[in-house]
């Protein structure tokens, strides 16, 4: 029998058995449940143009009544296959086929099979990311690779927060690792690849270094200010996803922010220093989650900031606050606290009244009508 690998030995050995005895390969999760025309979907885009290698389709979240996270996890799904990667299939490059949902021409991937199997990365073996790199392969070959929202699958996504912070660590390792892959490939593409690809690579760096500037040298007011502009951001973001889905539950896609700032980005560094690392790089969503490393970074960037908020409240004390701008300023902090502060009481009291009382009858199973 052959020994367990994970899902990229599955994958080879399933692509080496059919050989090519087929027009087009699906890939899917063990996790996933598929609509019933997914399939017929996904062949329709493939088969419209021989330029196409790759297609991908839209991924719902089915635990998203869960918890906080899991729902959090279903808004951001949708924002990045119905926006992030239908803008990419417009340009033909969309940089990830999902693995819980792709198709793609046989005669292609037989082509790169062996080189994506045996991917290694500083001399490691690569484990995860196994859906990245075969759509990167894809895209080598000059090929198009494309998404559909016609096409529709189900799948679970971690509920709890260390479960899923090991997921999205996981993930950013893989799109740091692929994003060095990928560049060798933009001139063979629309220039729209290079483009989001260079801001998207360079966004989280950016940020880190704003924030720290911010909470080391800046005023209370800059710190303050910089907070209400990531919801005010988080919020017109949400606002166009609302116009876009035409429904009002996207709002809550503003609280991502937060997310994304306390946990989300000081990962991603811990994801690049330990990018060559796979011995975890399984999801096990079943099992409960022992590696608790992943929340280092967390309390380091926690104390970066606490550290610098500290410093800048001891120099603001030394300040004269009898001058004319410094009352101002008084204002404005008063002002923007409650501001701040009634937005986050108001975004609370939706959660917790209006989807609570939605989700509150769970079902001890899923009921998904396709």
């Amino acid at each position: 029998m052959q020994k367990w690998g994970g899902k990229r030995e599955v994958m080879y050995t399933a692509f080496k058995a059919l050989g090519d005895s087929v027009d087009y390969i699906q890939v899917c999760d063990s996790d996933t449940k598929l609509d019933p025309l997914a399939t017929v979907e996904l062949c329709k885009v493939l088969e419209s143009n021989q330029k196409y290698g790759a297609v991908g389709g839209d991924v719902k979240i089915l635990n998203l009544k869960d918890s906080y996270i899991s729902f959090m996890s279903s808004l951001r799904y949708w924002m990045a296959f119905n926006v992030e990667r239908a803008c990419q299939s417009f340009f033909n490059c969309v940089s990830c086929i999902s693995g819980p949902l792709g198709l793609y021409r046989n005669d292609l991937l037989q082509q790169f099979l062996e080189s994506w199997y045996n991917q290694k990365f500083l001399g490691t073996h690569c484990t995860f990311g196994d859906d990245r790199h075969l759509t990167n392969r894809m895209l080598s070959l000059g090929y198009a690779t494309k998404y559909t929202a016609r096409s529709k699958c189900y799948t679970e996504t971690p509920a709890q927060f260390l479960r899923w912070l090991n997921q999205q660590t996981r993930w950013t390792k893989s799109y740091f690792r692929e994003w060095l892959y990928n560049a060798l490939w933009w001139h063979k593409h629309s220039l729209w690849m290079p483009y989001e690809a260079i801001v998207s690579g360079i966004f989280p760096f950016f940020v880190t270094a704003t924030v720290i500037k911010l909470f080391w040298t800046g005023s209370l007011w800059d710190i303050l200010w910089v907070l209400c502009c990531i919801q005010i951001i988080g919020l017109v973001k949400a606002a166009y996803a609302c116009l876009l889905r035409k429904n009002f539950i996207m709002i809550f896609m503003s609280l991502y922010s937060m997310l994304y700032m306390t946990s989300l980005l000081p990962a991603k560094y811990f994801a690049i220093l330990t990018m060559n690392k796979s011995s975890w790089g399984t999801s096990g969503r079943r099992k409960i989650v022992g590696n608790y490393i992943p929340l280092l970074p967390l309390s380091i960037w926690a104390a970066i900031l606490l550290a610098g908020l500290c410093y800048t409240i001891y120099r603001e004390s030394k300040a004269d606050w009898t001058q004319p701008a410094k009352q101002l300023e008084i204002k404005f902090l008063i002002y923007g606290s409650v501001a701040y502060v009634v937005y986050w009481l108001f975004m609370i009291f939706l959660y917790w009244v209006w989807f609570r009382r939605l989700c509150r009858k769970r079902s001890q199973s899923y009921d998904v009508s396709v």
